[in-house]
């Protein structure tokens, strides 16, 4: 349950990110089910408000900082009822975490600073972010490009499975996972049309060069985000 709990904050069961796996590998508990739909873009935003570079990127008061920890100790709360919940009770739950979520970061968030959370999120969620319904509809994709993005993700998936299980190195685990996830984006950017590459790109907007850091809290490491 921890392993798919801290797929959901950090970043989303949409992205299958390094914050994710190394998470997971520290935690080193359960097999949870952190891939698939998920609780979506609502989820993903909120973890990453806990991340001092988006905080930072979004000029946050500290009025909005304290509401913000607020909904993430809430968030935290809330996953425990999914624990004993059956696959599809589970989901439609976390539909119910999802909206909530939305309209709690509506609230505390000005529009311009929720408009940039949310181009943050696709940019780190990367490709894996067009299995959210939300996204895949604003990109018009077709019912042949899901099939083939959830294959380039299904094989990125298998590729790393236990890439941070059984010691090792840890550097060079991390790098392969980099070139990986590179390479699945990279393959799945290539489905969309031009047309739908421009409107991703309008979707994420300008860059975010920002740290998020993963494992250690606020002390711990990080990567840039690019």
């Amino acid at each position: 349950m921890k392993r798919w709990t801290i797929a959901l904050l950090a970043l989303g069961a949409l992205a299958v990110t390094v914050a994710t796996l190394e998470a997971q590998r520290q935690r080193g508990r359960g097999k949870g089910e952190g891939r698939g739909r998920g609780a979506g873009m609502g989820a993903s935003m909120v973890g990453l408000l806990g991340q001092k570079s988006v905080q930072d990127e979004l000029k946050l008061s500290e009025d909005q900082l304290k509401k913000l920890g607020e909904l993430r100790e809430k968030q935290r709360g809330s996953f425990g009822e999914l624990r004993n919940l059956d696959r599809e009770a589970r989901r439609k739950k976390m539909e119910e975490m999802r909206a909530e979520n939305e309209k709690a970061l509506a609230d505390v968030l000005k529009p311009e600073q929720l408009k940039r959370l949310k181009q943050i999120s696709l940019q780190v969620g990367g490709a894996s972010a067009f299995a959210d319904p939300k996204v895949a509809d604003e990109l018009k994709l077709t019912s042949e490009q899901k099939d083939k993005i959830q294959s380039i993700q299904q094989e990125s998936r298998q590729s790393l499975r236990g890439l941070f299980q059984g010691g090792g190195d840890r550097e060079e685990a991390r790098k392969k996972f980099a070139e990986a996830r590179k390479s699945a984006n990279e393959k799945a950017m290539a489905v969309l049309t031009p047309e739908q590459q421009s409107k991703w790109k309008e979707m994420t907007g300008e860059p975010f060069k920002g740290e998020i850091r993963f494992g250690g809290g606020q002390g711990g490491r990080g990567r840039r985000n690019r």
